[in-house]
């Protein structure tokens, strides 16, 4: 090889990541642990703010070998729905692009370089209203 080459070149190591598994009794502890959770009951008020007097129907399966489960929610309606599920619909979000005008002063680029995050649905606990 060229000395120049050599003193330029640079050498990497790349390992390939190990991860950690649960041995079997360890993993059903804590699939137990997170269904306990999972299943605590919330009784609140769900929102759809997209399209407010409408419905949100959603389809899910949380933890493996369960059945499919369909929900369909009313905006406006109380109801009681399990901890799992609440945490799922606080966290559906959309980003919402600014273009061209709607830019800051100093980013009058024109392209879509900034976004906000917005909430599309929300449910809110009953200790809270």
């Amino acid at each position: 090889m060229c000395p120049l080459l050599e003193e330029s070149m640079e050498i990497k190591e790349l390992k390939k990541k190990t991860h950690k598994r649960l041995s079997a009794e360890q993993y059903t502890s804590e699939l137990k642990r997170l269904r306990k959770e999972h299943e605590v009951m919330k009784k609140g008020m769900f929102e759809f703010l997209d399209a407010q007097g409408g419905w949100f129907d959603f389809a899910y399966r949380f933890f493996p070998g369960e059945p499919l489960t369909t929900i369909r929610l009313i905006h406006g309606e109380i109801c009681d729905l399990p901890m799992g599920v609440v945490k799922l619909l606080n966290n559906v979000k959309r980003k919402v692009r600014m273009l061209g005008k709607e830019l800051p002063e100093g980013s009058m680029r024109g392209i879509p370089s900034t976004y906000t995050v917005e909430s599309r649905v929300r449910f809110t606990p009953m200790e809270v209203l």
